[in-house]
């Protein structure tokens, strides 16, 4: 597109790791971008896991853009927690797109508007107000942490979960537990799946019963 990048708009959905790269490049060519974040903050579902150690090393978590703009990001063989992760690398990528990121703005849905475009409908999470935009590109950067599979065959939902969901709080959770969680002390856990989420849940669970059972 050349010279018309700056013509071109794109609305990223979600400030994580991804939404986050997304906006580097498209500040690097002169698109006119927005990045949504439902959240209070950048990387708002990493949070939620910033006691969790990264699988890969660090030079696996960022890009050879973002290295090259912020230069001294930490060791690139070192394992981070989420954390160490927002702190090292995503907090100082988000600095230099501050002016194009809005928190507190959730995408409610995604349309077509006319023929080479789209319209999003964004909410204010806030005030609960709701706008409209209209934008060229979207990239939905938004993850699958915040919409789990359900526990049941076929990733249907098990038999009352969805109910249970609606109890405040909550007997079905979906964070990976750490040390700190003294509520599940004396509870009977059922820990489903078998992916590296399940296997560092397990491994915090049994450190923390260790500990407990002193």
């Amino acid at each position: 597109m050349g010279s018309d990048n700056n013509n071109f708009s794109i609305a990223i959905i979600g400030s994580g790791p991804i939404g986050l790269e997304c906006g580097l490049h498209a500040l690097k060519h002169g698109y006119k971008f927005v990045i949504f974040e439902s959240g209070d903050g950048i990387a708002n579902n990493v949070r939620l896991w910033s006691h969790v150690r990264l699988f890969t090393p660090f030079y696996m978590n960022m890009s050879l853009l973002g290295k090259t703009l912020l230069q001294n990001v930490g060791e690139d063989n070192a394992f981070l927690t989420g954390g160490e992760y927002i702190e090292q690398y995503l907090r100082p990528v988000s600095s230099l797109l501050q002016s194009n990121i809005r928190l507190h703005h959730r995408v409610v849905s995604v349309g077509r508007y006319h023929i080479n475009k789209f319209i999003i409908l964004v909410e204010n999470t806030q005030n609960g107000c709701e706008e409209y935009q209209i934008v060229d590109c979207v990239i939905d950067a938004s993850g699958t942490y915040s919409c789990p599979n359900f526990a049941g065959p076929g990733n249907l939902p098990a038999i009352n979960e969805r109910a249970l969901q609606t109890i405040i709080p909550s007997p079905i959770t979906y964070r990976i537990p750490d040390l700190n969680y003294e509520q599940l002390a004396g509870k009977r856990i059922v820990l489903i799946g078998k992916g590296h989420s399940a296997a560092t849940s397990a491994i915090f669970l049994g450190k923390f019963f260790a500990l407990n059972s002193v």
